[in-house]
């Protein structure tokens, strides 16, 4: 088995970079392979640095500047490093954007902080007097925090809340720990939490939130003390970084597609005006605030191919609505041109498909046209039923069903489309039209984005007789990230606690329930990413190595994950 590679940042003094000797010697005794990171502020080189890594390991050293976190330097700052500063807050950014397992200690529990959103404070002693002044009850006095004793000799307590990771790796609530330092972390920030700290209200550790990939900071230097503890700190953490560069090295084999995004919903915010006229300006090159899916999240979580379909709202069923229906498909198609031209990291990983069979009115030509404008599949209905069939979420002024099932009309759809060899779409199908569809299709059909009946009860999710049914026609099913669809009604029963409900958990539990009902040949994953899509843990296309990690704790095959990533969607597509 391979050693994952753990990056190390390291001090830049006179001689360079340079780097104490227990910080390699406990990553090699984990069982890692110390690869020793120079720095450098160039966002090229970091990122090529991070591609040979499977861990980062922020180690101790100088101050940082408070100038970087919006304050100006207190007289009680020590000695700073603008160079260490200027490489590892950007580099530890990076790192967790691709979640990459990230161990943080002494100086490196602060760069996470400041890095990740968090607070710290210049000098704990300022900080404690301030915090015992605020506080309306009685405050511990300041231990101390800045040790004469050997490195190796433990000196103060720090109580480790329980149930946290750090609890599960340590296995107690209360440990020695030695202490070099003068700042400290005073807010976790939004991606973490507090898991530790001091008789004196001095934060000493700060872990990821459930949701995320490893974080974890402490204040003290576990590599100066060689016991048990310690021990377990770095093997934890390595054993991480061997789960994440196991499931890069899948990656790298396979070619993971997610079935349904509703990116193409955001273009026309993502178009500028220049001089009054249309900028070609839909660029996702680079990370962006407005969508969940953008070449640069699809790269930092190894997706390869995604679907960027038409959404087509529920409209007026007259000849002014299939005329404006109509546009949309054409208005969207033309950005997605667009887009593609002014993203080229995208070209020949972004297909099309059109949800909401009512773009094509009453006109079966259409099938035609929009699959010669490279729609591979369509989505039947919506929310509320339209002249192909009976929606799964009828409006509120529309009966409970219409059609009974498929249409007249609607048959012929489902026969054109074959004929078309355009891919038949039943999420937001009613139960009827699914078996009507199944029926009446000569080849199989898939459901793009829905979850579980059996674990949520949402009429959008499939019931486990639905499921044995698209299997029996050698259909798939793709498990989707929408919070309604994925919350689970009864989360105790997995073991999963009422705050991640939903989450990356819950996600896995409705995928399992899938493979265990149809069989691991039948699913696959459409996250429905801007289109509400995304719960805590999978909030963006960034996590989707998160899901392979979860599957390869679980002891699924590279096999499997070939399957699931996108193997059986694409069968069932190449036999439509």
């Amino acid at each position: 088995m391979r050693r994952p590679i753990i990056g190390i940042t390291t001090n830049f003094g006179t001689n360079g970079a340079e780097l104490a000797l227990a910080y390699w010697q406990s990553v090699r005794k984990a069982g890692g392979t110390p690869l020793l990171l120079a720095p450098t502020d160039d966002e090229e080189e970091m990122l090529n640095q991070l591609e040979q890594l499977d861990g980062l390991l922020l180690s101790g050293g100088a101050d940082v500047n408070p100038v970087l976190f919006g304050e100006d330097p207190l007289p009680e700052l020590h000695h700073i490093n603008p160079r260490r500063d200027a490489f590892e807050l950007p580099l530890t950014r990076l790192a967790q954007q691709r979640h990459l397992p990230i161990f943080g200690i002494c100086r490196g529990i602060q760069v996470m902080a400041a890095a990740l959103g968090g607070r710290m404070s210049q000098d704990i002693e300022v900080w404690h007097k301030g915090y015992k002044a605020d506080c309306d009850e009685a405050v511990a006095p300041l231990i101390k925090h800045s040790q004469d004793a050997p490195r190796d000799c433990a000196t103060h307590f720090v109580e480790v809340v329980e149930g946290s990771l750090l609890y599960s790796i340590l296995g107690k609530t209360r440990l020695t720990v030695n202490s070099f330092h003068h700042q400290a972390v005073t807010e976790a920030g939004p991606l973490m939490k507090v898991v530790a700290s001091s008789a004196d209200g001095i934060l000493e550790a700060i872990e990821g939130r459930p949701e995320e990939s490893f974080l974890l900071g402490v204040q003290w230097h576990p590599e100066c003390m060689p016991n048990e503890d310690s021990d377990r700190l770095f093997k934890a953490f390595v054993e991480a970084a061997r789960l994440y560069g196991t499931a890069l090295e899948a990656h790298a084999r396979i070619n993971t597609l997610d079935s349904h995004c509703d990116t193409p919903m955001f273009f026309n915010q993502l178009i500028e005006d220049a001089n009054g006229e249309e900028r070609k300006a839909l660029n996702l090159t680079r990370r962006n605030s407005v969508v969940l899916m953008d070449a640069q999240k699809m790269d930092e979580g190894h997706l390869d191919e995604v679907y960027m379909v038409s959404y087509i709202p529920q409209g007026p069923r007259d000849e002014a609505g299939y005329a404006s229906a109509k546009v949309q498909v054409i208005e969207t198609y033309r950005r997605l041109d667009v887009m593609l031209e002014e993203t080229p990291e995208l070209e020949g990983r972004v297909h099309r498909g059109i949800e909401n069979g009512y773009a094509i009115g009453k006109d079966l030509s259409l099938i035609q046209t929009y699959k010669e404008m490279g729609c591979e599949y369509m989505t039947l209905c919506h929310n509320g039923h339209n002249d192909i069939c009976d929606s799964a979420r009828p409006k509120k002024d529309e009966p409970a069903e219409e059609h009974h099932g498929l249409s007249a009309f609607g048959r012929e759809v489902v026969q054109e489309m074959n004929r078309q060899h355009m891919l038949i779409d039943l999420s937001h199908a009613g139960e009827k039209t699914f078996y009507d569809v199944l029926e009446a299709s000569a080849v199989p059909v898939a459901v793009t984005h829905a979850c579980c009946r059996a674990l949520c009860d949402h009429p959008r999710n499939l019931t486990d007789d639905q499921l044995r049914a698209i299997a029996k026609k050698d259909g798939v099913v793709q498990c989707t990230m929408y919070e309604g669809f994925v919350r689970l009604d009864h989360p105790e029963d997995f073991g999963i606690a009422p705050e991640e409900n939903p989450s990356l958990k819950t996600f896995i539990a409705h995928l399992e329930h899938m493979i265990e009902v149809c069989g691991i040949d039948h699913v696959g994953i459409g996250s429905d990413f801007d289109g509400d899509g995304g719960v805590p843990g999978l909030s963006d296309a960034s996590y989707c190595i998160c899901i392979t990690e979860e599957l390869l704790k679980r002891g699924y095959s590279e096999d499997d994950l070939c399957k699931i990533w996108g193997d059986n969607f694409r069968r069932v597509l190449y036999q439509a």
